[in-house]
């Protein structure tokens, strides 16, 4: 299933966009002796925004992505901490 996505900041951000998806592993996970077809099975997609610089994490397959905000900015709606 392909990811495609709005950014917070208006950017559509696609899981087939090399310069844009990422994929996530754990130390735990990626110190196996598995091939890189399995191990991309087991990493979460994160996809990063080449505008604002948000990146936004997919931690769990069928649920929404979890947006991270780079220091100094405030997301959409956030007050300010």
């Amino acid at each position: 299933m392909m990811a495609k996505m709005a950014c917070a900041c208006g950017t559509i951000l696609r899981d087939d966009d090399p310069e844009a998806s990422l994929f996530l592993l754990s130390s735990r996970e990626f110190d196996v002796d598995l091939g890189a077809v399995q191990l991309l099975g087991m990493a979460r997609l994160v996809l990063h925004c080449p505008v604002c610089g948000r990146v936004w994490i997919y931690w769990r397959d069928g649920e929404r992505a979890t947006e991270y905000v780079p220091s100094g900015q405030v997301s959409e709606g956030a007050s300010p901490g």
